[in-house]
């Protein structure tokens, strides 16, 4: 049996259609019975493809005496994938023909043409993969809308930019709803504190997915993650880049009116693509924002507080899970089990045998108690404005989160660098790095104060009392209450160092 194989990856104006590759085979064999093997929407960079499956199939199976093709990269654009191909070809007798490259692979100087044929193959594969990542970071690099659904809400615009027609994203005009509703779900998790609850609301009201399906918690989480509803200033910068993401714009372009678009390496396409952003890359979009950067960060702190919650036991063993480091590597300290029960700390670089430097065990118990007094007594002194009608101070609040992140971003910088120094020159970062952190420290000071909420008097005793009953709170709500308060804990030998947020 003679069989015909075509093979179209997309649609475009340029591209050989799977009808004319099939012409162009049968004019070869004008007499011949045939049956054609096609796969349309598929890639050649691999060999899953539901006829071309058939096809070896049937070649493993002797029906097939000669394939033939309209180029040989219509079996494959991978030179490792054409040799296994075309050794098992030979291995069944099976003859290979392209209809519109001529060679002859009985000979040596034939298999070398289609050898060469597939190197050239592979290498325009990897051109065509370069120049399409290459407009996608373009695209992300100018503000635009990138690919794919839009988000919930939001609808693709047509633009044009230097010239070309394009998208950006604008609130939904067929369907207002559904923008309406994204705004009052970040309104409505800051009261309920329930994925859970929200999508039953959703799905209660009608609404229902980009995708026609019914809300879950883990939909509704990922639009809360989401930082292309936020107006975005310079808070949301620092939360993004604590999290991890890569920026290509300055921390002064996030001046609380457009929203961002995340972009990256990650391939998990639920809640926890948002949820932690190392490696990926925040884009400023050309759209505004819903939400405002206030409201946004309540709803990320309230998210990162009740994740917990949500962990199936994971972080029993102290209510500091999360928030410690090791002094000497950097880092997260976990604790293990001992004789009698005992909680040993260990960090990450003794368990991967690169931290040597920590001698002496430390118990979890004492790193508690250390911390649990200077938690008290942080309670005890923590400021609570008490005003009604306070008007938000935004202008200097901008102003302090710059300043915030430029030193946040200079300590890391220097403390990279420190790595590789040694005597004078390593003295003087050090000092310099103390100055900074004074520095970060009288920011969050002042940032706490600008963002403190507004109480009476009978409400800042009933929430004094409720703080300085830490000892007595269970696991549960001591991890809570650290979580609001504490940033991190660095554990070395013989000292801590505790800050507070």
């Amino acid at each position: 049996m003679t069989a015909i194989y075509c093979r179209q990856s997309v649609d475009k104006k340029d591209s050989i259609s799977i009808a004319q590759q099939e012409a162009a085979c049968r004019r070869c064999l004008p007499e011949e019975t045939v049956t054609v093997y096609a796969d349309k929407g598929f890639t050649g960079a691999n060999t899953r493809r539901p006829d071309f499956e058939r096809l070896m199939m049937a070649v493993e199976s002797g029906a097939v005496s000669r394939v033939i093709v309209y180029k040989v990269d219509r079996i494959s654009r991978s030179l490792q994938d054409f040799v296994g191909i075309y050794r098992t070809f030979e291995r069944y007798g099976v003859e290979l023909l392209s209809c519109s490259e001529q060679f002859d692979t009985a000979t040596a100087m034939g298999k070398a043409t289609l050898q060469m044929i597939m190197v050239f193959a592979e290498l325009e594969r990897n051109m065509i993969v370069k120049r399409v990542r290459d407009n996608f970071y373009e695209r992300a690099r100018k503000g635009l809308f990138l690919s794919g659904v839009a988000p919930y809400g939001f609808e693709k615009q047509d633009t044009v930019l230097e010239g070309v027609r394009t998208k950006m994203l604008a609130p939904e005009k067929a369907h207002p709803e559904k923008t309406q509703a994204v705004i009052g779900l970040f309104q409505d998790y800051l009261v309920t504190g329930s994925l859970g609850k929200l999508a039953r609301k959703m799905n209660e009201r009608g609404l229902r997915t980009n995708r026609g399906k019914l809300f879950s918690s883990p939909g509704v989480a990922r639009i809360l993650r989401n930082p292309v509803y936020v107006r975005a200033d310079a808070s949301v910068y620092r939360y993004l880049k604590q999290k991890g993401a890569i920026f290509q714009d300055p921390p002064e372009a996030f001046s609380g009116v457009r929203g961002c678009t995340v972009f990256g390496s990650g391939k998990n396409e639920t809640a926890g693509k948002f949820s932690s952003l190392s490696g990926k890359t925040v884009q400023l979009n050309r759209h505004e924002g819903l939400i405002d950067s206030h409201t946004w960060l309540q709803v990320q702190q309230l998210l990162d507080r009740n994740r917990p919650v949500c962990n199936n036991g994971r972080g029993k063993a102290t209510w500091l899970t999360g928030l410690c480091r090791c002094g000497f590597c950097g880092r997260a300290v976990s604790v293990v089990r001992g004789r009698g029960g005992r909680r040993y700390l260990t960090c990450g670089g003794r368990k991967a045998s690169i931290c040597h430097k920590r001698t002496a065990a430390i118990t979890a118990e004492s790193i508690e108690e250390l911390v649990s007094l200077s938690l008290r007594q942080h309670l005890a002194d923590y400021p609570l404005i008490i005003a009604s009608g306070m008007q938000k101070k935004e202008e200097r609040q901008g102003t302090m989160q710059l300043q915030l992140v430029r030193t946040e971003e200079e300590i890391a910088a220097l403390m990279e660098k420190a790595a590789a120094m040694d005597g004078v020159l390593l003295d003087y970062l050090r000092r310099r790095i103390e100055e900074l952190d004074r520095c970060k420290k009288q920011c969050l000071r002042e940032l706490t104060e600008l963002e403190a909420p507004c109480t009476n008097k009978g409400e800042e005793g009933a929430l004094r009392r409720k703080l300085l009953s830490f000892d007595s709170c269970s696991r549960e709500e001591q991890a809570v209450i650290a979580g609001i308060f504490l940033e991190r804990v660095v554990v070395y030998e013989d000292a801590l160092e505790i800050y507070f947020r």
